[in-house]
């Protein structure tokens, strides 16, 4: 079975830079950007049309291709987090966690026992297809290297960060700078000082427990920036933003060089 490397960049205090999916679902996507030397593709399911048939097709060719493929689940039910992992995510990213206990239930329901309560499926995606021959073993190591990031989102969320830390089996947390920035009553400021004073409050707890943090970044400059921060969780613009950036700047600069 696939083992996740992005726990390997974590364990040696490295950044992982990924990437989303949120338009492009047809499968070559996930071999294009495994080829990009990306590390993970997160796979968005909250604020996108894709089906959970294509976030299989997605997953299962992102492991063959050697990218970590990472799913934002499209609603708050256990099976909207176990029918993804079952199709092969290699982890997921939670919105809006605002709790311990919710986080703690959540986990219950995507790790296997003794953790949680999963129901386990022997063979699948999950398990490159691969019976389980020593259950005990293997299902401690999908436990492992199934990756949980929780979303900041909210000032309850920030509030309760310190508690949100110390649940077993978060991996790293991330902030949603668009929905925090809502709940903060400052919709898209993102250098307002709320934001500001809310983005150190996450790095400092996050380090005080040794968890990895991070938020996309839209460009390389600002990439690198917070990398020399200690930044470990980057995904890089989207594919939406790729192409429309690409494709604008060269209409306009080629239209200009044509007198249009």
């Amino acid at each position: 079975m696939k083992k996740n490397p992005l726990k390997a960049l974590w364990a040696e205090r490295k950044p992982a830079i990924g990437t989303w999916a949120t338009m492009v679902h047809h499968p070559r996507f996930m071999k294009l950007m495994a080829t990009t030397g990306m590390d993970f593709v997160i796979l968005e399911m909250e604020h996108s049309d894709f089906t959970i048939g294509e976030i299989g097709t997605m997953c299962l060719v992102a492991r063959e291709a050697g990218i970590v493929p990472i799913v934002r689940p499209a609603g708050l039910q256990p099976h909207d987090y176990t029918r993804p992992l079952d199709a092969g995510a290699m982890g997921l990213l939670l919105p809006n966690i605002d709790t311990a206990e919710q986080l703690e239930a959540i986990l219950k329901a995507t790790k296997f026992h003794p953790r949680g309560n999963r129901i386990l499926n022997f063979r699948g995606p999950h398990t490159d297809y691969l019976r389980l021959t020593k259950p005990v073993e293997q299902i401690a190591e999908m436990n492992e290297h199934t990756l949980t990031i929780a979303m900041m989102e909210t000032q309850k969320g920030l509030d309760n960060l310190d508690a949100i830390c110390q649940v077993q089996g978060l991996d790293a947390i991330m902030i949603g700078p668009d929905d925090l920035s809502q709940d903060l009553g400052i919709p898209g400021e993102m250098q307002h000082p709320r934001m500001k004073e809310a983005t150190e409050h996450v790095i400092a707890t996050c380090d005080r427990h040794d968890i990895p943090w991070g938020f996309s970044a839209q460009n390389t400059a600002d990439g690198a920036k917070w990398i020399e921060r200690g930044i470990r969780w980057m995904p890089f613009s989207n594919d939406v933003n790729a192409l429309f950036n690409t494709f604008s700047t060269a209409a306009s600069e080629l239209k200009k060089s044509a007198g249009r």
